[in-house]
């Protein structure tokens, strides 16, 4: 009973407290490299962060650009059936002597005869598309390369 009145006592006083229980290694100081640690934890998982965002966003772009694409190849499709393009694209295959003769009219015809419009689209749309892809593999790397150097070098 002594012992728990002094114990309520001691721990009800305004004097300062003294920890009941040590924690071991208190009095260490901490290893010197410690501080260089953090900071290349931070930037670690700044990159990360910013990588994240990157892989989003292209991924975003590649989403975007897919839907922009199919309906834009839908109507260039349709665009080169209702132009002649496809009948004097044939040409070339069915009668290749008189195109040789006739090249520079050929190819002028040819070009005339492509929907400029639709064609333009669905070009930006692809070169959209493949730009989003190659960007979002390329961070992608990058990503799992710095996952692994965690991995390797930097244990806290």
């Amino acid at each position: 009973m002594d012992a728990l009145f002094i114990f309520t006592a001691n721990y009800f006083s305004l004097e300062p407290k003294r920890a009941i229980i040590r924690i071991k290694g208190m009095n260490e100081m901490p290893s010197p490299d410690l501080l260089d640690r953090i900071i290349s934890r931070i930037n670690y998982e700044h990159k990360i962060l910013l990588l994240k965002r990157k892989i989003f966003s292209y991924a975003t772009s590649f989403f975007l650009s897919l839907a922009a694409f199919v309906p834009l190849a839908i109507r260039l499709n349709h665009d080169l059936a209702q132009s002649d393009f496809l009948q004097f694209f044939s040409l070339l295959f069915s009668d290749f002597s008189s195109v040789m003769s006739n090249i520079g009219d050929f190819f002028w015809l040819i070009l005339e005869s492509i929907p400029a419009a639709s064609t333009s689209l669905t070009l930006i749309a692809l070169t959209a598309f493949v730009f989003s892809v190659v960007n979002m593999l390329v961070c992608w790397n990058e990503f799992n390369d710095l996952r692994q150097l965690k991995v390797k070098h930097l244990k806290l």
